[in-house]
């Protein structure tokens, strides 16, 4: 069976999408004594259809970051990953778990797979999608809650 050394967890940084996915992660990660990290991209926000009015974006940006952060905290000192492989990056979730696999040289993604149809799934695209489709490693997508 093949030797994990490097695993990434991809992280949605909502508990009950993320226990189902940080468990097996973890599993992995102990039967194989290999490295976890974790990554979590921040979006930018956007603006679209916001009203006209003058708006401080960057207010909640920032919040939107300190919020992620804290979190991603939280969830390394639950599955006891140091701070210096735990990854925030800004902007495209699929593009920055990919890049940021890369650079750590990850031979497996963990990343959760949502059962989202019609619209949301339009709006959205599909994140593990796109890891699974581009990733140079091996992925693996659990399957996680019900969003239908």
């Amino acid at each position: 069976m093949y030797k994990y050394k490097n695993i990434l967890l991809a992280a949605d940084l909502i508990p009950e999408d993320d226990d189902p996915v940080a468990e097996r992660a973890l599993a992995i990660a102990k039967a194989k004594d290999a490295k976890l990290s974790i990554v979590h991209a921040v979006e930018y926000v956007y603006t679209y259809g916001v009203p006209p009015e003058p708006v401080d974006i960057s207010t909640w940006q920032q919040e939107l970051e300190k919020s992620a952060k804290g979190k991603l905290k939280a969830l390394g000192e639950k599955l006891n990953v140091p701070d210096d492989r735990l990854h925030l990056p800004l902007g495209s979730a699929k593009d920055l778990i990919l890049e940021t696999a890369k650079k750590m040289k990850a031979d497996l993604i963990v990343v959760g797979r949502h059962s989202r149809h019609g619209l949301s799934r339009l709006l959205l695209g599909s994140t593990a999608s796109s890891i699974l489709h581009h990733a140079e490693c091996d992925v693996l997508a659990v399957k996680v809650g019900n969003h239908e």
